[in-house]
């Protein structure tokens, strides 16, 4: 009944907003929908950006008193008057660069259910700490890294259990929960995101995925049909196992700091992202309907 409500009305609008291609394709070939339609992907609101290194000193020295942080210690500097945090250095006269040695910071965002397949990213950890442990990078040396979880749900002690068990040398995985607040800050300290995500429907976009590529970050997600309006080749990349995914971490862990290569290219691709927040593309959308 709802369906057809839909569909008798819908026809007659003036106008429709779809969130994805793949929608807009779906209401004018399956709904008959004749009114005019306009795209409107999602874009991040505009406090969601990229640190710079003193920012990002600033968040970790704050997140790693917090308990849920025990298990990432904080670095002593091996001069007197440095300060190493997690991913940056400070120098006497107060100035902050990220590390050298610095691991590489990956982030996922979940609400802990069967949506999303956290085997898929656990097997490929499991991979690239094999990878580590050995140094056979494409690239050279792989860095050790840091794998901070974020989310709720019903599944998150039983994929706590199974992290235990892993029991990795060169990957440390962290699950936590994040204020409102800081969340769009850990994303902005970020090197890498990952993105377990699958749409039921298959014409909508991971909002996690857009928040991540707002703060900056690139991201490898999982594939389906319309994932690639939003995880272009230029500002991420789409994997479909965790062998695969695996081979993208290393790829691009190898190349943490390198100025150029294709971690660079998606870092700068994912800038390019950043430039057009919500506000901006949403009045550009208004625009259209006139």
């Amino acid at each position: 009944m709802c369906d057809r409500f839909e569909q008798f009305f819908g026809k007659s609008a003036y106008a429709h907003l779809c969130v994805t291609d793949a929608m807009a394709s779906d209401l004018r070939n399956n709904w008959g929908v004749s009114g005019k339609l306009i795209v409107l992907h999602d874009k991040a609101p505009r406090h969601f950006r990229r640190l710079n290194a003193a920012e990002i000193h600033k968040l970790w020295a704050r997140l790693l008193a917090d308990s849920q942080f025990s298990q990432l210690q904080l670095h002593a500097g091996d001069e007197a008057g440095v300060v190493d945090s997690l991913l940056t250095s400070q120098q006497r006269g107060g100035t902050v660069a990220m590390r050298k040695d610095r691991p590489m910071l990956v982030v996922s965002s979940t609400s802990w259910t069967a949506d999303e397949d956290f085997s898929i990213l656990l097997e490929a950890l499991a991979l690239y700490d094999k990878a580590a442990i050995v140094q056979k990078a494409p690239g050279g040396r792989l860095p050790s890294l840091v794998v901070l979880i974020t989310g709720k749900g019903p599944l998150r002690g039983f994929y706590e259990s199974e992290i235990a068990r892993l029991q990795l040398r060169a990957v440390r995985i962290v699950t936590a929960w994040l204020s409102a607040e800081d969340y769009p800050l850990l994303l902005g300290s970020a090197d890498l995101g990952i993105s377990l995500h699958t749409s039921s429907s298959g014409l909508d976009l991971p909002m996690k995925v857009v928040d991540m590529l707002g703060c900056g970050a690139p991201v490898c997600a999982y594939g389906f049909s319309c994932i690639r309006e939003l995880v272009t080749g230029d500002n991420g990349l789409v994997f479909s196992s965790a062998p695969e995914l695996a081979l993208q971490i290393q790829d691009l862990a190898a190349q943490l700091g390198l100025p150029n290569g294709r971690y660079s290219r998606l870092l700068q691709g994912a800038a390019q992202f950043h430039k057009i927040d919500w506000d901006t593309h949403y009045t550009r959308a208004l625009e259209l309907f006139k």
